[in-house]
């Protein structure tokens, strides 16, 4: 039976369960919500000032004042929030020869819902995939977006600066000590810890950083898995232990095999601190996806649903992500 204006509040509650149950589906398999901070902001340009390190602690004569803390602050971007959407058509037509549950309609909704979380997933996949170059690159809704920290380096650099000293910071895996970008292995992994437990901030204060999570597209998963999780030691003829079982967790993100652009990351990977790594890689959403009915329903008209969001990517201070492009090979 055809649908009138009267039907409109029924249809409305049909496609956002629709949406909410295709949502839901989505998410899960999201790789980025368990690498960067994803939060809510109300802020249209976010002005984020990086925060390197607090320096103050020191011994205290009796009767001084306590001395006051001072941090080391030299860099700041600013986020500006983009919106993305797309609409929902439901025509006259749909409507006149309308039936219950008409699978189109709701495909309609299901792969416009379920695209825009895989499209949000794999431009944040691309902030690790372009983490290797300062350049400027295309993302997944074919605009240029930069690709630098507020450092004004990539991601993964041996030439972090912090804006307020003369110290620098390299989050690029070395394997042997000097090469950098090697390909994955045991060995590169150990070196990488040792590098991050060894890390000092600008004021020269060792502030460790634990590496327990190994990040990989799909096809070095199963290496990883060998690299990490055995007993012993892959493809040794001792019968030595694996000090990584236990201390290192792989993670396998489908969407870092390959970029928007169709840059090539099925050799790179990535370690991080997973405790700390949101610290370094930021989503800040003015509004996460969500599906809005119309406002102006007539009889004989379309009714637009619409599907949109606003957010932006921000890189912050890397440490907690190291990478390699596994070039060195």
């Amino acid at each position: 039976m055809a649908l009138s204006t009267t039907d409109f509040s029924g249809l409305t509650a049909y496609l956002d369960e629709v949406f909410l149950d295709a949502s839901s589906q989505s998410v899960e398999q999201m790789g980025s919500k368990e690498l960067f901070d994803i939060q809510d902001t109300d802020r249209e340009d976010y002005i984020y000032r990086v925060l390197h390190g607090v320096a103050g602690i020191r011994k205290v004569a009796e009767g001084a004042d306590f001395p006051i803390v001072s941090g080391l602050q030299g860099d700041s971007a600013t986020w500006t929030q983009v919106e993305y959407g797309a609409a929902i058509q439901v025509t006259d037509r749909i409507r006149r020869f309308w039936l219950e549950n008409q699978p189109s309609l709701e495909e309609q909704v299901r792969t416009i819902t379920d695209e825009s979380f895989h499209k949000i997933d794999q431009s944040l996949a691309d902030v690790l995939i372009h983490g290797f170059s300062a350049a400027n690159y295309v993302d997944v809704y074919n605009e240029t977006v930069g690709a630098t920290c507020p450092d004004a380096v990539a991601v993964f650099s041996a030439s972090h600066t912090n804006g307020a000293t003369s110290a620098t910071f390299s989050n690029l895996i070395q394997y042997p000590v000097g090469t950098v970008n090697p390909p994955l292995s045991r060995e590169a992994i150990v070196q990488a810890r040792v590098d991050a437990l060894n890390y000092k901030d600008p004021n020269g204060l060792n502030r460790p950083i634990v590496l327990d999570l190994l990040i990989v597209p799909p096809s070095k998963y199963d290496e990883g898995l060998r690299h990490t999780g055995s007993d012993k030691i892959s493809g040794s003829f001792e019968n030595d232990i694996n000090p990584l079982k236990g201390n290192v967790r792989v993670m396998q993100w489908s969407k870092l095999t390959t970029a928007a652009d169709t840059t090539n990351g099925s050799a790179f990977w990535y370690m991080a601190d997973s405790r700390n790594v949101k610290k370094s890689l930021k989503a800040f959403f003015g509004k996460r996806p969500s599906l809005e009915a119309p406002t102006d329903v007539q009889e004989n008209a379309d009714w637009n649903y619409r599907l949109f969001f606003y957010y932006s990517i921000g890189r912050a201070w890397p440490c907690f992500i190291w990478g390699s492009n596994g070039t060195s090979a």
